[in-house]
């Protein structure tokens, strides 16, 4: 049976046997920066959007959740939510929607009773979790979910996913990235380093 490699990308911070949800993991966004044209100096990938702050909320999940059990659909395990503030487009506070996805490296354990197709198989970097974010005068909010359930009979298969990167255009991105309406990156994990005063 062939197995579509989308199966595999959900968010489980914790395998099947784990007793307690390990807490959440926080992670700030920062502008996504491009360098298109050396040497040039990396500038924002949006030219018109611009955020004051966001932060992205990493869910841990319990198996059976990512086998959608109860509907069948992804929306029953969210992945992350993620929360911007600020956000404007040529300067005036944006009302629209952004898109916004995830990208990981998940890693299937060995299956008890031997019928999960996905046991002992290790997935490589790949979107995972996709969503959009509703923006209203520049604040805007979203959660980004599982791009697909996982067969029901792995649901007694301990899973770990790694947070991945992502590759747009040649450049490489943290594992969570929010696009603006024209599908440019925007915002992306990371440090933002605010300089001192000259001595």
């Amino acid at each position: 049976m062939r197995i579509v490699i989308g199966l595999a990308t959900l968010l489980l911070a914790a395998g099947a046997y784990a007793a307690k949800l390990p807490p959440p993991s926080k992670l700030t966004l920062v502008p996504a920066n491009c360098n298109p044209a050396l040497p040039a100096l990396p500038g924002p990938c949006s030219a018109s959007f611009r955020f004051a702050s966001g932060q992205v909320v990493m869910k841990s999940a319990k198996q059976p959740g990512p086998t959608c059990p109860k509907t069948g659909q992804p929306t029953e395990t969210p992945g992350a939510s993620i929360v911007m503030k600020g956000v404007t487009k040529s300067g005036a506070a944006f009302t629209g929607t952004l898109k916004a996805e995830a990208s990981l490296k998940t890693t299937f354990g060995s299956d008890p009773n031997n019928n999960c197709e996905l046991h002992d198989v290790q997935v490589p970097n790949l979107p995972s979790l996709q969503g959009t974010l509703a923006c209203k005068n520049g604040s805007c909010k979203g959660i980004v979910y599982p791009v697909q359930c996982l067969p029901a009979q792995c649901a007694d298969t301990p899973i770990v996913s790694e947070l991945g990167s992502v590759i747009v255009n040649g450049t490489s991105f943290g594992p969570f990235l929010v696009y603006d309406d024209a599908n440019n990156p925007l915002a992306t994990p990371g440090v933002l380093l605010i300089p001192s005063r000259e001595p």
